[in-house]
């Protein structure tokens, strides 16, 4: 069983400034899309395999994002506190469950999804309680990005047992 997780950030630290959230979250797509393409050349199926190579290339491609985003953002923003007090459930829930060589399509789309889903309510809940506008905004546009993602999943999935 691989376990993907939030590193960096000290689970017993109650502040943490934005770029460290943001390096959190680029690691973790990061570390996705390297599980998914490990579980792809281990596929037994091709249509799971293909998922897999699909939702690897879109985790690097969010990796990416953020690392160009964490380049082009505000030093003010970037330098923002934010209290993670409410946000320790949250990451410690940052666990891929272990995808078989021999899951279905369905079983890699629901492993992927919860997945997608820890990261909107993180999101969601730094925004929620981040007291500068624009630190919401930025996470805002995460939540944008992640919920793309989910309907990006969706339809790779719906393609790949089009097959």
């Amino acid at each position: 069983m691989r376990i993907l997780k939030i590193g960096r950030i000290d689970s017993g630290m109650r502040y943490t400034q934005i770029r460290n959230v943001l390096d959190e979250a680029r690691d973790f797509h990061g570390q996705l899309a390297e599980y998914y393409g490990q579980l792809s050349d281990n596929a037994t199926q091709q249509r799971v395999g293909l998922l897999l190579d699909h939702m690897s290339s879109h985790e690097r491609n969010l990796q990416q994002g953020l690392a160009a985003y964490e380049d082009d953002a505000a030093r003010q923003v970037m330098d923002t506190w934010v209290d993670l007090s409410r946000h320790e459930e949250i990451l410690t829930k940052f666990v891929q469950t272990p995808i078989a060589a021999d899951t279905s399509v369905n079983g890699v789309t629901r492993a992927a999804m919860d997945v997608d889903r820890c990261l909107l309510r993180f999101y969601r809940d730094v925004a929620e309680s981040a007291e500068s506008e624009t630190v919401r905004e930025v996470f805002s546009n995460l939540i944008d990005m992640e919920e793309a993602e989910l309907r990006n999943l969706a339809f790779g999935a719906l393609q790949a047992t089009d097959i």
